[in-house]
């Protein structure tokens, strides 16, 4: 693309006033439509390379946000052995208690040894409430990771399908400024046959780049 759109309207238009005979004016009208296919065609390719960058950001963005998710979760489900862990071992200490308190004929004894027990369930309990709190966060931060997993995945997808397309409009592009190139050839050397292939070449290019609109 060595040449800029508004230099190949300017050459179109250069064309058109100097044209002077009817295969002139013919010539010179099919650039200034090729030129104006080819803006259209340029603007919808630098459109699809700027929104192929844009969706790559956010897939880069929601991997990262998901890993962090599964970072806090990961983290969350070994809080949460650690409490259960807690809740089992005071469990077992309160379960136990009865049968190895040994002094069962002293009130005093048997009245601490109640109150510990009391006490130990309290606090197996306590651990397992907080288990369960903790649980049901880590649930959520593995839910949410694989929402933003999926988004990611959903913005890559969409990402190379745009990338396609934009490779077909700067196909189109090229074909479409090759058209251009032949009708200012033709004007010069008044061949109407490079004028013929240069309405080809155009139509082709043209072609290529509204096929990237069937890309899925």
């Amino acid at each position: 693309m060595s040449q800029g759109t508004e230099q190949h309207l300017e050459h179109a238009e250069h064309a058109r006033h100097a044209a002077h005979d009817p295969f002139d004016r013919r010539v010179a009208m099919t650039m200034a439509i090729i030129a104006a296919v080819l803006a259209a065609v340029t603007m919808l390719s630098h459109r699809a390379h700027t929104e192929t960058l844009r969706l790559q950001t956010v897939a880069n963005d929601r991997h990262t946000q998901s890993n962090v998710y599964h970072t806090q979760a990961s983290d969350q489900w070994g809080y949460y052995q650690a409490k259960k862990n807690r809740q089992y071992m005071y469990q077992a200490y309160a379960d136990e208690l009865p049968i190895l308190a040994k002094d069962t004929r002293s009130p005093e004894a048997t009245s601490k040894a109640a109150a510990l027990g009391a006490k130990w369930q309290d606090t197996a309990k306590k651990y397992g409430a907080d288990s369960d709190g903790i649980q049901k966060k880590a649930t959520e931060l593995e839910d949410e990771a694989k929402k933003v997993a999926d988004e990611a995945k959903e913005a890559e997808h969409e990402s190379h399908v745009v990338h396609q397309r934009a490779d077909r409009f700067d196909l189109g592009e090229l074909g479409v400024e090759l058209a251009l190139v032949l009708c200012s050839i033709a004007v010069l050397t008044k061949n109407p046959q490079l004028w013929f292939a240069a309405i080809v070449v155009g139509i082709i290019g043209l072609g290529l780049a509204l096929s990237g609109y069937v890309v899925q």
